[in-house]
């Protein structure tokens, strides 16, 4: 019987699964050897516990990071002008876990709007980004979360399981961008809203499951998004105790 107790022992182990490896320092992805190199050390699963830059690269996709688990600070991609989607981040589940307070500082103007520097999740002028594929396992986001000037992005569907973000979300001038669709479980914003100057935006049906914004509701000159429906969506969240300023203007008429 010893033999037994010594296999039952040996299957036990094989089952239980290996904590992650994690990284006490940020790192910068321009290229596809960047990602091969991190994702040969990383192995299987591991943690960055600093700031993820994917930055001005020729990245078509980030398929090479499937074992990224979580991100203590900022994922910021910026700048990558051939990039068409985010698989490759599937495994994925935080971004911002360890940040505190959120930090927005105006850094320049975007079609004459303040651009901030927020930390959390930043997704910014990646011109050929058609749809957010690679971030299904996304589920919270300590920070704010910037999806902002992505001229081809015409979906935000792959967002499913994203349900709290701490800090603000700024929405703007995302051209082919027609429904917001894909936040649908996101129920809390703990600081500000705003979804502004998306030029084909139709609907804010997506954002049906908010029930909380901690700070002020704005929603403005998205040229074909009926004004009712920014009205309707603040009706209900002050109905919910909402107290933040509310600002609706630019958008289509009634």
């Amino acid at each position: 019987m010893r033999w037994v107790g010594l296999l039952l022992l040996l299957v036990g182990c094989g089952q239980d699964s290996a904590p992650p490896t994690v990284f006490e320092r940020g790192f910068v992805i321009e290229t596809r050897a960047d990602i091969e190199a991190l994702g040969k050390r990383g192995g299987k699963a591991y943690v960055i516990d600093g700031d993820l830059q994917i930055v001005g690269s020729k990245l078509v996709s980030l398929e090479g990071l499937e074992g990224l688990q979580r991100v203590e600070g900022s994922v910021e991609i910026w700048f990558n002008e051939a990039l068409e989607n985010l698989r490759g981040l599937e495994g994925l589940e935080s971004v911002g876990a360890g940040l505190g307070t959120a930090i927005a500082a105006p850094v320049g103007t975007v079609a004459g709007k303040p651009v901030h520097v927020v930390e959390g999740l930043l997704i910014f002028e990646n011109k050929a980004l058609r749809s957010l594929q690679g971030l299904e396992s996304l589920a919270f986001v300590g920070g704010g979360m910037a999806l902002v000037n992505n001229e081809s992005l015409v979906s935000l569907a792959d967002m499913v399981r994203l349900v709290a973000i701490e800090g603000s979300v700024d929405i703007w001038f995302n051209d082919a961008l027609k429904s917001l669709e894909g936040l649908h479980r996101l129920a809390r914003v703990r600081d500000f809203l705003e979804v502004s100057g998306n030029g084909a935006l139709e609907s804010l049906d997506g954002l049906r499951g908010v029930d909380y914004v901690g700070a002020d509701l704005i929603v403005s000159n998205n040229g074909r998004l009926p004004t009712g429906q920014a009205r309707a969506l603040a009706e209900r969240l002050m109905a919910g105790g909402f107290g933040g300023a509310v600002v609706i203007e630019g958008n289509a008429p009634e």
